[in-house]
């Protein structure tokens, strides 16, 4: 039986068509009606593939909507050709389904077969080819960041990221092993085994219409589940100054999330406590590249460069981090201590009234307004 045995998907569905599997088993088919199965798959490739199987097989038996002919011997005229077609027409079929498969084998031409639908598998399927032939421009196209990246001249950063990947540099071969959707049909999970040694799962998003690459993990697909856990334990370790813990941790996941903006934004807090800010800095911008609405890790290096006199960097990510969030108040307050010292006073003036509107025990920003109003006298 499949279950609790390592055989391949390809070799199960061999197995599996003419319904001798053991009841048992969860992947035995119930069915034999043609495009009609009724059994367990662990991705819609394998699913493609059994059904092309049984197209295989249906098609040199004998059937008695034909009077026990066999479907490819009816080819062979262009009379039975047509009662094919005309049998295989009345039925409205599920996209998925590869007809093509028959009108091609049996030279099926009238046979009406909608045109190929692309799967968030196949998406992940041309994801993985790019990785393996380092096509690196095509990478970065099917990441669901790739026009803030673009617009901020940052993709060949996340090149530089993932190329060095000690698991992606080494693809020489690649297997799509399962893959899940989620109930609403927006979110996928693909998982692919890397070389018959690594395990590879891509986390994909359904975005205006088109599915794009949220993240990557080195692993597979239960850890998807575990990354939230994971990051509450390296922020508990870093909350109790456990730095030494929090690296172990942080050197552990970062190897399994490898496009996590999460684990990158809590280096970014360890090299903070253990005093390297040039560490820091490098940690907050992976972070602010893998997740662009990161607001934490945007105010965080926007915070290094403002404290690093780069001022027209720090003003930028400040505004965008106020279009985000208009009343982020370590932004508004900074915003405005930049604004005072360009003598920019009212829109500085502005800019902490809203600050201290909500948050009027924010004594900074008080400090910063009282500063403020002596330099307007």
């Amino acid at each position: 039986m499949r279950k609790g045995i390592n055989i391949c998907w390809e070799d199960c569905n061999i197995l599996r068509i003419d319904e001798k599997c053991p009841g048992e088993c969860e992947y035995h088919l119930q069915s034999s009606e043609i495009m009609q199965l009724k059994g367990k798959s662990d991705s819609q490739m394998e699913y493609i593939d059994l059904l092309k199987k049984q197209m295989a097989f249906w098609i040199t038996k004998p059937q008695k909507i034909f009077d026990d002919q066999l479907p490819i011997t009816m080819a062979e005229s262009e009379e039975g050709k047509k009662k094919l077609t005309e049998f295989l027409n009345q039925y409205k079929i599920n996209p998925i389904v590869p007809l093509y498969y028959l009108k091609e084998r049996l030279s099926l031409d009238d046979l009406k077969v909608d045109s190929s639908l692309i799967t968030y598998e196949d998406h992940a399927l041309e994801f993985m080819q790019h990785l393996y032939t380092n096509e690196w421009g095509k990478v970065t196209s099917f990441m669901s960041n790739n026009e803030y990246w673009k617009l901020h001249d940052l993709n060949d950063k996340f090149v530089t990221r993932i190329a060095t990947n000690k698991v992606i540099k080494k693809i020489s071969s690649f297997d799509l092993i399962s893959s899940a959707l989620t109930k609403e049909k927006d979110q996928a999970l693909v998982y692919f085994d890397i070389n018959n040694k690594y395990d590879l799962t891509i986390n994909l998003h359904l975005i205006n219409n088109c599915w794009k690459v949220q993240s990557i993990i080195i692993g597979k697909p239960e850890l998807f589940n575990s990354e939230n856990e994971a990051i509450q334990q390296v922020a508990v370790l870093l909350s109790k100054n456990e730095t030494t813990k929090a690296s172990e941790l942080l050197s552990k996941y970062s190897n399994i999330y490898i496009s996590s903006s999460d684990f990158e934004y809590y280096w970014g807090l360890y090299y903070t406590f253990t005093k390297n800010q040039k560490k820091a800095e490098h940690h907050f911008l992976q972070a602010m590249i893998l997740d662009p609405t990161f607001v934490e890790a945007k105010y965080n290096y926007a915070f290094i460069q403002h404290s690093n006199q780069r001022v027209i960097i720090a003003k930028k990510l400040y505004y965008e981090i106020l279009k985000e969030t208009p009343n982020e108040p370590k932004t508004l307050n900074n915003l405005a201590s930049i604004m005072i010292d360009e003598k920019n006073y009212d829109e500085a003036e502005k800019l902490l009234k809203k600050c201290i509107k909500n948050n009027s025990e924010f004594e900074i920003a008080q400090q910063n307004l009282d500063r403020l109003e002596k330099l307007m006298k």
